[in-house]
């Protein structure tokens, strides 16, 4: 559960970067615009980790 937690965080911190350089070019940011990156960042990190972590083979 605390792996779940640190993605979250994780990705609400990537989404704080991300809204905040929008900010900086003048573009638009909203909630769809949070919700979105931390969407991504929590499937990406959970992708990776999951490829680090499995057996890719399990024929002996």
């Amino acid at each position: 559960m605390s792996g779940i937690v640190l993605l979250v965080l994780i990705g609400l911190g990537a989404a704080w970067l991300w809204t905040r350089g929008r900010k900086r070019l003048s573009m638009p940011v909203n909630g769809k615009t949070w919700i979105g990156v931390v969407i991504v960042v929590v499937v990406l990190l959970a992708l990776a980790y999951g490829a680090t972590h499995t057996p890719h083979s399990t024929v002996p």
